[in-house]
């Protein structure tokens, strides 16, 4: 079942529980209950970590590489679109740009938190120094393409 499935699913079983729950009818409710816990606890985002358990480590490594860029490539395009944004919006453009920006961000910052959240240093410290370094690299080939 994919994820907008189980959803849908799960706003059936809540519709339901209330109409047993108006109508009294506590044993199906109960039943009912039961199901939509169930299907809350699948719903819920796990770690990578959890995720990748039961796989090989050389699959695990190639996750965190993927897992890495995209961590990176978010927090590049987040800094991207602040600066473009902020730059744009002081000098009076409102472009369609801007708020295809503004709602990209919302999107990014989600990401980018991501690290951060895991109360890591050591995974936030790497992750920061790694889209630093990221970030002059790009700037750096911009720049290049830019001088031609």
């Amino acid at each position: 079942m994919t994820r907008q499935e189980s959803e849908r699913k799960l706003n059936e079983l809540r519709k339901k529980y209330i109409a047993l729950i108006s109508s009294m009818n506590f044993a199906k409710a109960q039943k009912i209950k039961s199901k939509i816990d169930s299907l809350e606890r699948e719903l819920e985002p796990h770690s990578l970590g959890e995720l990748l358990q039961d796989y090989t480590p050389e699959f695990k490594v190639e996750m965190l590489r993927k897992m890495h860029k995209l961590f990176i490539y978010s927090d590049l395009l987040e800094g991207a679109a602040l600066e473009f944004q902020s730059e744009l919006e002081s000098n009076g453009i409102d472009a369609q740009v801007v708020f295809q920006v503004k709602r990209v961000l919302k999107e990014l910052r989600s990401i980018v938190r991501i690290p951060d959240e895991e109360k890591n240093a050591s995974l936030s410290d790497n992750f920061a120094g790694m889209c630093d370094e990221a970030g002059l690299v790009v700037s750096n080939i911009i720049n290049k393409y830019l001088a031609k």
